[in-house]
């Protein structure tokens, strides 16, 4: 478990707090997205979870270690795997194969042990065909990929990632999109994920809301979506498909409420997620 506790940041030279008295846990295997409008402290706070960032006050503790710990820093990180915005910034190696070996060889895994890992996170994310092929010749879905793949090998117990998709295209982001998706259904690992695309939001079990560095909103996608005065107050939007929803109930469409992306609104339209529910009834 991830607790923040009282936890208040600011930055040197800064006339305001970036984070101020933020309080909440992370237990193993939850799906999180961190939302807010720009400046709102989102990836402040995802630093401080793993010890990139420290607190001014409160304290931030993983698994009983404290981040302020200088002698379990190490261990922290261990644990706690992190993705950032640009995948350029953590891409090294000379192939993605050697990549994805790259963090492991650090940790001291024997041999067998990486080559077995080595395969399974290259088929676990579709990575195969580029196993010999430079990390940076490829686009920008595919390092990013690769960047997620390299801490995976890792085997974290927590998985935090910041902005993964907002550099990308309309297909590198719903390559991305469909592993955060499969990583939220892993309960091996934790995933907490700042996103400013509602659709990514509404992918999480959980969504955390800052607004000036305060924790406004901690519930359901579906509960945030339902209150429109509170998100234009925090600088959000519904994703489209909740919009579209709306409207094809007003024609008389039955379509359930729970649908939040542009996938599940086509399913719910075509009758083919109520074919999927009876087939597996």
């Amino acid at each position: 478990m991830i607790e923040v506790q009282d936890v208040c940041l600011t930055y040197q030279g800064a006339e305001a707090p970036a984070l101020s008295d933020v309080n909440l846990t992370v237990q193993s295997g939850e799906s999180v997205a961190i939302a807010g409008a720009s400046g709102s402290g989102k990836t402040t706070l995802l630093r401080l979870l793993n010890g990139l960032r420290l607190p001014t006050s409160g304290r931030v503790v993983v698994d009983g270690m404290d981040t302020a710990n200088e002698q379990q820093v190490w261990e922290i990180r261990r644990r706690v795997g992190y993705i950032f915005q640009n995948p350029d910034n953590q891409l090294v190696s000379t192939t993605v194969e050697r990549e994805i070996a790259f963090g492991m060889e650090n940790l001291g895994l024997d041999r067998t042990e990486m080559r077995e890992r080595i395969e399974d996170t290259l088929s676990r994310l579709s990575l195969e065909s580029l196993r010999d092929r430079p990390p940076h010749h490829l686009s920008g879905g595919e390092k990013q990929r690769v960047a997620v793949a390299a801490v995976l090998a890792m085997q974290p117990a927590y998985l935090l990632l910041d902005e993964p998709t907002s550099l990308l295209d309309a297909l590198g982001r719903r390559e991305v999109w469909s592993i955060i998706a499969g990583l939220a259904e892993d309960s091996s690992c934790a995933v907490v994920h700042v996103t400013q695309f509602p659709e990514e939001v509404a992918l999480a079990k959980r969504v955390l809301v800052l607004e000036a560095g305060r924790l406004v909103f901690d519930g359901c996608p579906l509960d945030l979506f339902g209150s429109a005065s509170d998100l234009r107050r925090w600088g959000l939007m519904r994703p489209p498909a909740m919009a579209i929803a709306d409207k094809l109930r007003a024609d008389g469409i039955a379509v359930p409420e729970s649908v939040a992306t542009l996938d599940e609104l086509a399913l719910a339209v075509s009758g083919d997620d109520d074919r999927e529910r009876g087939a597996s009834a």
